[in-house]
């Protein structure tokens, strides 16, 4: 689509004076931003996260999490992992102890159970400011529900619910 003249004028017109703006910033603008996506890493190392001397596959901060009893290419989970379930509530871990973290759970988890919630958001962090500089919230989330009875599955978040800071969880249908 060609512009026409007219057009070009009723624009400035509209517009009115335009000034440049001087690059006043000491900032170098030909360096190139850094990718919005998150690189995500596959570690496997084991550590003790529990009292019982289990070990568990440590997890960190940039890895998705899934888990679900019925396989991972079941369509509901599919459906979960995309995003494409509405959570119907969520929780908030973030700064939390695990011993603070497990009482939140499991308190929450009664009041889902009782309310009939189907599928929640729990935002777990990625663990950036603890003392370890691992999750360790995510870690025991990711041991207590892989445990928990009423869960059937659960998934990291997509990016704009907090991606690999916060996870998708489907409990099962009563």
């Amino acid at each position: 689509m060609k512009v026409s003249d007219e057009e070009k004028k009723q624009f400035r017109d509209a517009v009115g004076a335009v000034k440049k703006i001087k690059n006043s910033s000491s900032k170098d603008s030909s360096k190139p931003k850094p990718s919005p996506h998150v690189r995500e890493n596959n570690i496997d190392i084991s550590y003790k996260i529990n009292k019982t001397a289990v070990y568990e596959k440590k997890v960190d901060g940039n890895t998705k999490l899934k888990f679900c009893r019925a396989g991972k290419n079941n369509k509901e989970f599919k459906k979960l992992c995309q995003g494409k379930i509405r959570y119907e509530d969520e929780l908030y871990l973030r700064g939390c102890t695990i011993t603070e973290t497990l009482k939140k759970l499991k308190k929450k988890m009664i009041s889902w159970q009782l309310d009939g919630i189907y599928c929640v958001k729990v935002t777990h962090g990625k663990g950036l400011g603890s003392k370890e500089k691992f999750p360790v919230i995510k870690n025991k989330l990711n041991e207590f529900l892989r445990e928990h009875p009423m869960v059937w599955g659960f998934c990291s978040a997509q990016q704009k619910h907090g991606g690999t800071g916060a996870i998708y969880v489907l409990f099962k249908k009563q």
